[in-house]
């Protein structure tokens, strides 16, 4: 690596730890100075979405690079008959085949098929989980009274856990 890269890399990663610093995230920013001290940590992309956004997708690694970690994906399906695509034996395959191509890129994929909204399904998986440096949402989705209540229980959560939290939503083209 040359000079001028190792230099440019330390910069970007003083300027990461200095971001979360600014927020109140003081250990997540000495993380991000220490050396291969994220390596076991992960970044969390969470979305219901039928597709994952692949900008979305590419911002959450992004992330993971910058920070040292690995991205884990969390994708929550709603009910069968939303996709036709996920009936019994078509499910599996296509699930397969994604995770496959996630793992050659080291990346973790979690399929859950649920019919609550995204925000509990994802307070019930990481219920006990202290690897998270960070949750970044495709655009968390609208919802009832009651996926409001859990999006506020989520990040009051995640706060205490002191776990930033990312909503990725594209700006809409005018």
């Amino acid at each position: 690596m040359s000079l001028l890269a190792n230099i440019l890399e330390k910069l970007e990663k003083s300027m990461t730890a200095a971001t979360f610093a600014e927020a109140g995230e003081f250990e997540i920013a000495r993380q991000f100075l220490k050396p291969n001290k994220n390596a076991y940590k992960r970044v969390l992309l969470g979305t219901d979405r039928t597709e994952i956004n692949p900008k979305a997708l590419q911002y959450a690694m992004r992330l993971c690079q910058r920070i040292g970690g690995n991205l884990e994906i969390f994708h929550v399906i709603h009910g069968v008959e939303e996709s036709g695509a996920f009936v019994t034996g078509q499910k599996s395959r296509l699930v397969e085949e994604v995770q496959s191509s996630l793992q050659q890129k080291g990346i973790v994929y979690q399929l859950v098929m649920g019919e609550e909204c995204l925000a509990e399904e994802v307070l019930k998986y990481t219920v006990n989980r202290r690897n998270l440096l960070c949750v970044v949402f495709d655009a968390i989705e609208a919802g009832n009274a009651s996926c409001q209540k859990a999006r506020e229980t989520m990040l009051a959560k995640f706060h205490t856990l002191h776990c930033p939290v990312v909503v990725y939503a594209e700006q809409p083209v005018a």
